[in-house]
């Protein structure tokens, strides 16, 4: 079975198009998740990419599931792989 690793990268992406999906200023997002401004700005830029209490905080106030949300780590391929898993 391959592994495969995760496309950290697109944490940055998945971020900040959900952000804007859910017409969320910073400040929204941080008094919703009870994440610093700092934090989320820096997770926005990519300079961190934040731990999994970040993740489990973002993925309440976007009322997404975690896995949902973290998805797009795993690239276009994701779904041949968890059927094959299945």
């Amino acid at each position: 079975m391959d592994v495969t690793e995760p496309d950290l990268t697109q944490l940055r992406v998945i971020f900040n198009q959900r952000r804007h999906a859910a017409g969320m200023t910073f400040d929204e997002l941080a008094a919703a998740s009870g994440l610093s401004r700092q934090t989320l700005l820096n997770v926005s830029s990519g300079r961190m990419n934040g731990d999994i209490r970040t993740w489990l905080l973002l993925s309440r106030a976007f009322g997404v599931p975690l896995d949902a949300l973290l998805d797009p780590v795993w690239g276009p391929d994701v779904d041949e792989r968890s059927a094959r898993i299945a």
